[in-house]
């Protein structure tokens, strides 16, 4: 169970650069918490933030070989959007589909245990490291 931040929940039409460093800070925290829950080594992940530019928002996001759990903040969006998507190896941007994850299934334990599941599941983890 993650605690998700008021401000993923905030109007970001207006947002500025400082509520964008806040956003990476906290999506950086819970993308290391997912990284740990899903016993991911040091040299099996890296968490990628790129900084937000004009007419697009920050974007932050945790990959591995064969799965990618992003966090994207735009100013066109209402809230933070979480999504995760299959890959092909470290170089491929352009896996599978986007699967969205809703914030609210981030807050509650059954939701966030099903995520971990849906991850371990798209990266083909070892049951083992459970």
């Amino acid at each position: 169970m993650v605690k998700v931040p008021k401000v993923f929940y905030a109007d970001r039409r207006s947002a500025g650069a400082a509520s964008d460093a806040t956003i990476t800070h906290l999506a950086t925290q819970i993308l290391r918490r997912v990284a740990r829950d899903l016993r991911l080594r040091s040299g099996e992940h890296e968490i990628v933030a790129e900084p937000s530019r004009r007419g697009r928002g920050c974007r932050i996001t945790l990959r591995t070989p064969a799965v990618m759990l992003e966090v994207a903040d735009t100013p066109a969006r209402q809230k933070v959007a979480v999504s995760f998507r299959t890959r092909r190896g470290r170089s491929d941007m352009s896996g599978g589909a986007d699967n969205a994850v809703a914030l609210e299934q981030l807050s509650s334990r059954e939701g966030y245990d099903a995520l971990l599941t849906d991850l371990r599941l798209a990266a083909g983890l070892d049951g083992e490291r459970r």
